[in-house]
């Protein structure tokens, strides 16, 4: 007979790639998610997994039910949903994650409004880069991750749906009395002969830019990289470095004497998302987050 937690291991390593992966994220030991997927193996009589190297990958049978076994979690996602739905009171436990700067604008605002609305609701946050939190909601490690466009999500696309929170737009910002202070905008080539600050960390955003730059004819001269934003701000403060960050990390900025935020032509945009399993957000709790989510966007952006 069919275990359905043992399906979830299968298709969470279908995502994640690896057993270890695997049994971090479901806070099992490695041995432990092994003999669970021999087990369905043992159930089927049908090899699932086979070695590659230092890793594994699914055959051909244990792609098919990966396959198979997601409209499952979906009808299981639906009668769940269902039951929460009987219930008038919004309650339970929804997790969270989301990068930087939606980290520090809209996701505070859609969580004081949660608490205020629905006191029997509890949101776990978590910040995950885009990349990281694809990953975490296609292995439903999270409820709901605020994801990205520059980061590719086709790969998952049969286990995730998408909400389109907001476009936010990327402006430079150098100190005050820099010589681009108080245009009222500038094209990126202004910027090729300036120091640059980048995080390098954040892969997808970094590569965004350097494209940008070579479109632009240039290569940035990066001196300094830092994963803090206030970190990067206070070297433009000092204007050791201009920078290119995204509109919303620049809101303090704005209204800071010491920053002059610049638009930037012709303009450089991202969309932003929540990406969700399949079938959660008919959850009563996960639709209210949704919510709070979108009306926290259209008061900042």
């Amino acid at each position: 007979m069919l275990h359905l937690a043992r399906l979830r291991l299968l298709h969470e390593l279908s995502v994640l790639g690896t057993i270890s992966a695997v049994a971090d994220a479901v806070h099992l030991t490695r041995p432990a998610v092994s003999q669970q997927l021999a087990q369905l193996e043992e159930d089927l009589d049908t090899v699932l997994i086979e070695r590659s190297g230092r890793g594994v990958q699914l055959t051909p049978a244990g792609r098919r039910l990966v396959a198979r076994a997601t409209d499952l979690f979906a009808l299981v996602e639906d009668i769940e949903a269902e039951v929460a739905a009987a219930n008038v009171e919004v309650a339970g436990e929804v997790r969270m994650s989301a990068f930087g700067s939606l980290a520090s604008t809209v996701v505070p605002r859609a969580i004081s409004q949660l608490l205020e609305q629905h006191p029997k609701l509890s949101v776990i946050f978590t910040e995950l880069e885009p990349s990281e939190g694809l990953r975490a909601a296609a292995a439903k490690q999270t409820d709901l991750a605020i994801v990205d466009d520059l980061v590719n999500a086709e790969a998952l696309a049969d286990v995730l749906e998408f909400n389109t929170l907001c476009v936010d737009h990327f402006d430079a910002v150098v100190s005050a009395d820099h010589k681009l202070a108080g245009r009222k905008s500038i094209q990126l080539s202004d910027l090729a002969h300036e120091r640059w600050a980048l995080n390098q960390s954040a892969s997808t955003y970094h590569t965004f830019l350097l494209n940008a730059c070579y479109a632009a004819g240039f290569t940035p001269k990066v001196t300094a990289s830092s994963r803090n934003t206030a970190v990067t701000l206070e070297m433009v403060r000092t204007g050791c470095v201009v920078a290119v960050l995204p509109r919303l990390a620049l809101k303090l900025a704005e209204t800071d004497a010491d920053f002059s935020v610049i638009p930037i032509s012709p303009v450089l945009n991202r969309r932003v998302f929540v990406a969700l399993p399949r079938g959660t957000a008919k959850r009563p709790a996960v639709a209210a987050v949704l919510d709070a989510l979108q009306l926290a966007a259209t008061e900042v952006v």
